[in-house]
């Protein structure tokens, strides 16, 4: 099968990712304070851990930690983690999943940006420093109208978690491992970073038993582990610009499930908000999408 025939199919996994990927929100809301954020996020990655790990062992994918090459990586992992699901966890719970969402993808693009500079050496053209302004503008357009009702706090929350989020794409991208390992490393430090924040704030331990919140947090991590995988065997059979494209979907997803699962209903001015963060984040992708003429190859 050629690549051109293959795109439909990359393009089709891309956007189930998406949907996998805005669907977070679902979870964490019906987990609710079961759990609290850094205790669930730290479950969570220890179950995705344990999904992953026979996968990788299965295919062979295993390799050297090499810790004098990418210490620096991993630390950076370390410290990114540790602002990265706690906060996020608590925007969607006291913000909503629509907004949270918006916010914290605009974050990681923008995130993404300053951190490849600093750390990857990558340029900063003029369709980023453009994207990168698009995006402070939709986050204020979010933030504005919402402050007094949802709180600096839910907000900000989901600000910190995309801006530590892009660096950690970042660090990922740049360790020298394969697909397979970097994976395996990020979450290894989600585990750590977040069991080191639970016991910082001390939070309580969860109830051992039947509760119903167990197994959203089974489906969670199971939702974790979809999401990462149609993610990149999607772009590894599409280009990463029209990837980016359709990632975008997360936001829609997400606003959407935040209307039909939980009544949310964004304001006029966070709609307007979350259109700005699409055009933003889609302003690095569209222009080497349109080099190749439209196509998906």
């Amino acid at each position: 099968m050629s690549k051109p025939a293959k795109a439909p199919v990359g393009a089709s996994l891309v956007v189930l990712s998406s949907f996998f990927y805005a669907s977070y929100g679902i979870w964490t809301k019906l987990m609710g304070d079961f759990f609290h954020g850094y205790t669930a996020s730290a479950l969570r990655s220890v179950l995705v851990l344990l999904l992953l790990l026979p996968i990788a062992l299965l295919y062979r994918q295993m390799q050297p930690l090499n810790i004098y090459q990418n210490w620096r990586y991993i630390a950076g992992m370390l410290i990114a983690s540790l602002f990265t699901w706690g906060p996020l966890y608590y925007a969607i719970l006291h913000a909503g999943v629509g907004i949270s969402l918006a916010i914290t993808y605009a974050s990681i693009v923008i995130g993404s940006f300053i951190f490849g500079k600093l750390f990857a050496d990558e340029r900063f053209t003029k369709d980023k420093a453009l994207a990168a302004g698009l995006g402070v503008i939709g986050i204020a357009l979010i933030f504005t109208p919402n402050i007094a009702s949802l709180g600096w706090l839910a907000l900000a929350g989901a600000l910190v978690s995309g801006l530590s989020a892009g660096a950690n794409t970042v660090f990922a991208k740049q360790i020298r491992y394969n697909s397979t390992q970097s994976t395996l490393m990020l979450w290894a430090c989600s585990v750590i970073a977040n069991i080191l924040m639970a016991l910082v704030l001390r939070e309580r331990l969860p109830a051992i038993g039947l509760h119903i919140e167990w197994v959203y947090l089974l489906f969670f991590a199971i939702t974790s582990v979809v999401a990462s995988w149609t993610f990149v065997k999607g772009v590894k059979l599409i280009d990463a610009g029209a990837a980016g494209v359709l990632g975008l979907l997360e936001i829609v997803f997400g606003v959407l499930f935040g209307v039909v699962f939980f009544n949310e209903s964004p304001s006029s001015i966070a709609l307007a908000g979350m259109t700005v963060i699409i055009l933003a984040a889609s302003i690095p992708y569209l222009k080497d999408y349109n080099v190749k003429r439209g196509t998906l190859d």
